[in-house]
């Protein structure tokens, strides 16, 4: 109960100060504490406390019988709030590329001016379900992580009235940089055909029918075949087939991973048969435990930082709504080489 009654806590402080940091050098009057306490679901005595911390830190000012308003002197002159959302706005685990993202582009976002503030936004803070999302119109811009699906409606309401710019998937009108899993699933599929590979085996997560075309293109241009049953997913189900293809003499040369390869690295190592198959996969999925040969991808989300900040920067009005590609380059590495190494480097 005292743990619920704190995360209510925060959640009516950071919905304050999102609200305040948005305002600059305005002085704005804030809700009352009861439409504060209807829209959290709380009891007036919860928002007070709230606001009591914010007026000690200054960031607020009480007046008498008129009710509370921001203190801009409290706030750097002219600064900015960006955001960054995940996902659907729940997500509380990171993954090493999930971080990557977040590093690249928000200390871009900082270093360009010294007054810019970074906000990582959570849907605990800001869902309404009658408005959907009002707070993050505070916000100067807003750089949204793998949008989930059911989110896009509410993402192409808000890149209305701020700038917004998704990253990892293509979405129509809104800026956009996308992995082209056609495009780099032919080219990595090219490149180890020509290093040997004639059985390719292809794992990806969702349905994607693009990133099976890119490699059957690229087998088709090699007189190779490419039949349904090499396309797994991250399951074990997909584990177990592998090891299927094993034990009927029919096992890949060569295996590329649109996703996490989860469990498939012990999978492999297993089986002797799978010694010499040579992997692509990104580098930011690869652990230090995984040596393998083959191709190793990478996704250079900080090259698109500087142009990210120029989109948002421009204004929701002036953005071109745009997709445009991820740069992503190849590299070839063995069993034996580290991430320091000379490895041969292509580009896409």
């Amino acid at each position: 109960m005292v743990h619920q009654s704190s995360a209510l806590y925060m959640r009516i402080r950071h919905y304050v100060f999102d609200l305040l940091a948005g305002t600059g050098n305005s002085v704005v009057k804030l809700p009352s504490n009861r439409e504060i306490a209807r829209k959290f679901g709380v009891s007036q005595p919860t928002v007070v406390k709230a606001l009591q911390e914010l007026v000690r830190e200054g960031y607020l000012t009480i007046r008498p019988g008129v009710g509370a308003f921001s203190n801009p002197d409290r706030f750097t002159h002219d600064s900015k709030l960006w955001g960054i959302v995940l996902g659907d706005g729940r997500w509380s685990q990171f993954s090493r590329e999930t971080l990557h993202v977040i590093n690249s582009v928000g200390m871009a976002l900082l270093e360009h001016d010294h007054r810019n503030l970074l906000k990582l936004i959570t849907m605990g803070e800001t869902m309404d379900d009658e408005r959907g999302w009002p707070e993050l119109s505070m916000l100067s811009g807003i750089c949204w992580w793998c949008p989930d699906e059911k989110l896009i409606p509410n993402l192409l309401h808000i890149a209305e009235l701020v700038p917004v710019v998704a990253v990892s998937r293509r979405i129509p009108g809104i800026d956009c940089y996308y992995f082209d899993f056609e495009q780099e699933n032919y080219e990595t599929a090219r490149q180890l055909i020509s290093g040997g590979c004639r059985r390719l085996c292809l794992v990806k997560d969702g349905p994607h029918p693009e990133a099976v075309r890119g490699v059957e293109r690229a087998c088709a241009e090699a007189g190779l075949a490419f039949p349904s049953g090499y396309v797994l997913t991250p399951e074990r189900e997909s584990e177990l087939e592998l090891e299927k293809m094993v034990a009927l003499g029919c096992a890949p040369d060569g295996i590329i991973f649109n996703c996490r390869a989860i469990g498939f690295p012990e999978t492999i190592r297993r089986h002797p048969e799978l010694e010499h198959c040579r992997i692509a996969s990104d580098a930011l999925w690869v652990d230090r435990k995984w040596q393998y040969d083959g191709l190793r991808l990478r996704t250079h989300y900080e090259k698109i930082a500087g142009e990210i900040i120029d989109l948002l920067e421009a204004g929701a009005n002036a953005m071109p709504r745009l997709a445009r590609r991820l740069p992503v380059t190849r590299e070839i590495v063995t069993g034996n080489t580290t991430d320091q190494g000379n490895q041969q480097e292509t580009e896409s």
